[in-house]
């Protein structure tokens, strides 16, 4: 069983500024993880608490940090072998497609998103070899001059003296040294919105699944992405048992001089963005959200559902302004995918067992084929070079869930022109104002998971806004980043 022993602080020092790229000499904290045979420290600039009593310090990791340390082997541990530094990042879901009763217990899996490997061979060296060797010849040294001694005349001197074996250097001295380093990099993106994703775990109630249309508000789902080092020593004699140890670490990235939590709600810039319908109508209907479409979890999403009849009608607009329904709704889907299988390789072509119809065939082949021109050499060659077609992608698990849905009756206000008390706005300006403004806001919590595209695991929110005037129903479904 793997045990947490101990996060000791090496310095006071702050964290350094992202355009730093430290070592992990540089890292102020330094955790401890015990197996039977090995410890393995992890360098990190900060930690943070955990666990359930509150007394785990798990290594914190940014940005441009990277995950190192060192791992030493046990002087009981054997002499040679191998040992094998895994850092992965996966992301953990409740499967409910597999589950089956009324209760629909979920099935937990895990998508390995991220994954790095390195090996290290160990092999006693020369010094081993004589501080392994030295204690035996010692020994029968020191019994050979023991018996010497008791086969001459004993005096008193020599009754009365023991014979002492030299002190030898042991593998667990420090000219014996079986600590070894680790460094990986974290990967990059190259894209706005798709950073590798944050150490995060959602646990809430599952409310509507919008796939199925099936309510269980009594069932908790668990989705999260989680982060760990694995170490694994194998030693070369099969005779010997295998070591393992594990530590789990956080990514969180600076996000300070990005977050949008100190921001205002109501932003200067907004978007709008038409509702479509099947048929023509006489009015229009749009929703507008901030330009950004950004939104922190521990903030809220403000947005204008708004209406024009066309061309401009009185008593339509008062018509619409009270019996119609607006309805809008913030989904979250998850989606998890992995690479298709390759299909197994064509057997190929047998040979003809007759040695004349091999050569009747090249024969045939120098009539068919003809020298290619120049140009046509030039296209071959460019068809060779052409990158290989990624593998197809199949859908492992997806869930798309209801998390907040808003519904209102008309449209309780009338657009107004702002301005200031020394000017007045123009009819031209007030006759291009909307006839009937709908304002809400969806409130966000910090235990929402963040939204993520990266490589097979994809976390998307979308906003669905419809307007129900009659028997005609306007759509939009607006896609939004939750951070």
């Amino acid at each position: 069983m793997v045990i947490r022993r101990r996060t000791e602080s090496l310095s006071s020092g702050v964290r350094p500024p992202s355009s730093f790229v430290p070592t992990s000499s540089n890292y102020a904290h330094v955790s401890s993880y015990r197996s039977s045979q090995m410890e393995m420290r992890v360098h990190s600039t900060s930690v943070k608490v955990a666990g359930k009593d509150k007394t785990h310090l798990v290594p914190v990791f940014g940005e441009g940090d990277k995950v190192s340390g060192t791992i030493t082997l046990d002087s009981k541990a054997p002499y040679s072998g191998r040992l094998i530094v895994t850092v992965e990042g996966a992301f953990f879901y409740d499967d409910f497609s597999q589950a089956g009763g009324s209760k629909r217990r979920p099935e937990p899996r895990k998508h390995v998103f991220w994954s790095c490997s390195s090996t290290i061979q160990v092999s006693p060296s020369l010094d081993s070899f004589l501080s392994l060797s030295t204690p035996r010849t010692t020994f029968r040294d020191g019994f050979t001059a023991t018996i010497k001694s008791i086969k001459r005349r004993p005096s008193g001197s020599s009754l009365n003296t023991a014979t002492t074996i030299p002190a030898t250097k042991t593998p667990t001295s420090s000219g014996f040294n079986r600590t070894y380093s680790f460094s990986f990099d974290l990967p990059h993106s190259y894209r706005s919105g798709e950073e590798i994703p944050p150490t995060f775990v959602s646990v809430g109630q599952s409310e509507l699944d919008t796939a199925s249309g099936v309510r269980s508000a009594d069932v908790a789902c668990s989705f999260g992405v989680e982060y760990k080092i694995s170490v694994a020593w194998e030693p070369t004699e099969a005779f010997e048992y295998p070591s393992f140890v594990t530590a789990p670490i956080y990514y969180h990235p600076d996000t300070d001089f990005q977050s949008l939590d100190a921001s205002s709600q109501e932003s200067n810039s907004w978007l709008e963005m038409p509702l479509r319908v099947d048929r023509p109508i006489p009015f229009r209907c749009a929703i507008t959200l901030p330009t950004a479409v950004t939104f922190s979890r521990t903030s809220s999403i403000p947005y204008y559902v708004v209406f024009t009849t066309t061309p401009r009608s009185p008593v339509l607009a008062r018509e619409i302004a009270s019996d119609a329904t607006i309805s809008a709704s913030l989904i979250r889907q998850v989606t998890v995918t992995e690479q298709s299988i390759l299909p197994p390789t064509p057997p190929q072509t047998p040979s003809g067992s007759d040695e004349s119809d091999g050569i009747r065939g090249v024969q045939l082949l120098k009539r068919v084929v003809k020298p290619l021109s120049p140009r046509a050499s030039d296209e071959s060659l460019e068809e060779d070079q052409k990158p290989l077609p990624r593998l197809p992608m199949h859908t492992v698990f997806k869930d798309s869930r209801l998390l907040h849905t808003s519904i209102c009756i008309g449209f309780p206000k009338r657009p107004r022109q702002h301005s200031s008390s020394d000017h007045h706005p123009s009819l031209e300006a007030q006759s291009s104002l909307p006839d009937g403004l709908h304002k809400a806001k969806f409130n966000l919590n910090k235990d929402m998971l963040p939204s993520i595209d990266w490589q097979g695991v994809s976390v998307k929110y979308y906003i669905d806004v419809s307007v129900l005037v009659g028997s005609d129903t306007l759509r939009a479904r607006i896609p939004i980043r939750v951070i």
